[in-house]
C-alpha cells in the first residue's frame, strides 16, 4: 500500500533579529492560505490555465541563524537588538563599512563556514520545493548550498527593506527578486538582476490590510471602546516597544488637544506598566496596549500615527491611508526610509518634543490641506494587497501534483551524517580528544603521543579557527579602495 504523498514544502528562512522578518514570513503564509482557498471555490471554468496549484502543501519557517549557524556566529547576529538599542552610531558604521561588493564578500568568507554546513543540512532534512528568504544574510550561503548539494529549486527573495539595501540582499542566481519599491527595485537592477527576474510588488503585511473597511471611521473608533468624536493619534514603536517611544508617549500626553491617544508598547511590559500608572496625568484620554494581534484595526480607527521608521511600520500606516510622523530610525538600514517617507510627501520626521508637537498639531486641524495632499500621495505609493501578489508568486513556483521532485535522486542524509552536518562540532572535538587520550593510557611502552591544543584539533577535523578568521579579515579590498562599480556588481562565487 502506497503512503500518503509527502506535501510540497515551501521553506521560509528568517531571522528573529527583529520582529520585521517573521511578521513578513506570517503575512505571507497567511496570504498562501487565503488564495488556496479563493482557487479552490472558485468554479472549475473561472479558473484560468495554469492558475491551479497542488493544495497538498505546506509552509515550513526556519530561523537560519539559531538553527543553523555554529558560535560564534549563532550568538553574534542577536547583538542586533543590543546593538541598535545601545550604539546605533556603530552599528551604522558596521552597515556602510559592509555594504560594498569586496567588504561583503570577504564578511561572507569569514562567516559562510559557521553556516554552510547547517543550511545543508538543514534543505537535505526538510528538501523544500520552493525557497523564500527573507533575511539578507541567508541568501548567498542558500544558494552556494544548493550548489554543494547539487540541487536546483525555486529561489525567491523577498527584500524587507523600502531603500536602504544592503548589497546582501541582491544574489545573482536568484529565480525572482520582489521588491517593495522602486528605488529598491532600481537598486537589484544596478547590481546586475536580469529585470524578468525583480518584480516589484511591494511590503508583505498582515493580509487583514488588505480589507476594505465597511464600516464608519467613527463606527470603528466606537468598535474598540475609543470615543467616536475625537480624532484619534497612534503612537507605535514596532514589536520591541523602541524608537523614542517612551519620551514620545509622554510628549504627546502632555498636549492639552481635544483629541484621544492610543499607545501600543509591544513587547515592552516595563514601558507599558509605567504608562498605565501615568496615563491618569495625562491631558488626553489615552489607551495603553502591549503586543496587540489586529494592528490593522488600530490603524483603521486612527487618524495619524506616530511611529519609528520600520519599513513594516511605514508600509502598514500606507495602506491604511494614515499620515506618518516618524519619531526615529535605525542609523544605516532605516535611514532611506525617512527620505523615502519625506520625499513622496507622505509624513514628517519629528525626533525631538517640539517637532512631534507642531506636528500632530498641524495634522489634526479639521479640512488640513496638508493631510489631504498626504493622504493622496500615500494612496498612489501604497501596495495593500502586497502579500496576496506574493503569495500568488510563490504559489505559481509549487510543482503541480504528479511532477517530479528535484530531490528525487538527491540521496537522504543519514542520522549521524546529519548530526555532524547540523555543526555539533564541539561534540567533534571532545570524541577526538577523548581517542587521543585512551590511546595515550592503553599504549604506556609506546612513544609519548604529542598533547593535542584545540586550534590543532580544529584544523585535523577541516574546522575554521580564529587564525583563518584573522586571516580573512586581513584580506582588504583591492588597493584598498572601496569597489567603483554599482553595489551587488562583481564576480560572485
Amino acid at each position: 500500500m502506497k503512503g500518503t504523498p509527502r506535501p510540497r514544502t515551501v521553506l521560509f528562512l528568517i531571522s528573529d533579529t527583529g520582529a520585521g522578518h517573521r511578521s513578513a514570513a506570517n503575512a505571507l503564509n497567511a496570504a498562501m492560505r487565503l488564495v488556496e482557498e479563493q482557487t479552490a471555490r472558485a468554479p472549475r471554468a473561472n479558473v484560468q490555465r495554469g492558475a491551479t496549484h497542488d493544495p497538498n502543501w505546506r509552509v515550513v519557517t526556519v530561523d537560519g541563524f539559531a538553527e543553523c549557524a555554529n558560535f560564534p556566529l549563532r550568538k553574534g547576529v542577536f547583538l542586533y537588538g543590543p546593538a541598535i538599542k545601545h550604539s546605533p552610531r556603530l552599528y551604522s558604521r558596521l552597515f556602510h563599512m559592509t555594504n560594498t561588493v569586496n567588504r561583503f564578500h570577504a564578511a561572507y568568507r569569514i562567516s559562510q563556514p559557521f553556516l554552510r554546513q547547517g543550511i545543508s543540512a538543514l534543505l537535505r532534512r526538510t528538501r523544500p520545493d520552493v525557497i523564500v528568504s527573507i533575511h539578507p544574510l541567508l541568501n548567498h550561503i542558500t544558494l552556494q548550498a544548493m550548489r554543494d548539494i547539487g540541487v536546483r529549486v525555486p529561489f525567491i527573495t523577498v527584500i524587507t527593506d523600502l531603500v536602504s539595501i544592503h548589497t546582501a540582499w541582491v544574489a545573482p542566481g536568484v529565480t525572482v527578486c520582489v521588491t517593495p519599491t522602486q528605488a529598491a527595485r532600481d537598486y537589484a537592477l544596478a547590481a546586475g538582476l536580469p529585470s524578468k527576474r525583480v518584480r516589484l510588488l511591494g511590503m508583505p503585511i498582515d493580509p487583514a490590510f488588505a480589507v476594505e473597511p465597511t464600516t464608519t471611521l467613527a463606527e470603528r473608533k466606537a468598535a474598540l471602546g475609543l470615543d467616536p468624536n475625537l480624532p484619534t493619534i497612534l503612537l507605535v514603536g514596532g514589536g520591541e516597544g523602541a524608537g523614542g517611544l517612551e519620551q514620545a508617549a509622554y510628549t504627546l500626553g502632555r498636549l492639552s488637544l481635544p483629541a484621544q491617544l492610543v499607545i501600543v508598547t509591544g513587547r515592552n511590559r516595563l514601558l507599558l506598566a509605567q504608562l498605565e500608572r501615568d496615563k491618569g496625568a495625562f491631558h488626553m484620554p489615552t489607551t495603553a496596549l502591549g503586543f496587540v494581534h489586529n494592528m490593522a484595526d488600530w490603524m483603521r480607527a486612527a487618524d495619524v500615527v506616530a511611529t519609528k521608521a520600520g519599513p513594516g511600520s511605514i508600509s502598514e500606516a500606507m495602506a491604511c491611508g494614515l499620515p506618518i510622523v516618524l519619531t526615529g530610525y535605525i542609523p544605516g538600514q532605516e535611514e532611506g526610509n525617512v527620505d523615502y517617507v519625506l520625499s513622496n510627501h507622505l509624513g514628517v520626521l519629528a525626533r525631538t518634543p517640539e517637532k512631534l508637537t507642531a506636528a500632530v498639531r498641524t495634522l489634526l486641524i479639521p479640512g488640513s490641506a496638508t493631510l489631504a495632499e498626504m493622504r493622496a500621495n500615500i494612496q498612489r505609493l501604497s501596495y495593500p494587497r502586497a502579500s496576496f501578489d506574493i503569495a500568488r508568486l510563490v504559489l505559481s513556483y509549487v510543482p503541480p501534483a504528479g511532477a517530479a521532485s528535484a530531490w528525487a535522486n538527491v540521496p537522504r542524509l543519514r542520522r549521524s551524517r546529519l548530526s555532524r552536518a547540523l555543526g555539533h562540532r564541539n561534540s567533534a572535538l571532545r570524541r577526538a580528544r577523548r581517542v587521543v587520550n585512551n590511546a595515550r593510557r592503553s599504549a604506556p611502552t609506546m612513544l609519548p603521543l604529542p598533547q593535542l591544543r584545540r586550534g590543532q584539533l580544529r584544523r585535523g577535523l577541516g574546522l575554521p579557527t580564529l587564525g583563518d578568521a584573522r586571516a580573512l579579515l586581513q584580506r582588504r579590498p583591492t588597493n584598498g579602495v572601496a569597489s567603483s562599480r554599482p553595489p551587488g556588481v562583481g564576480n560572485w562565487r
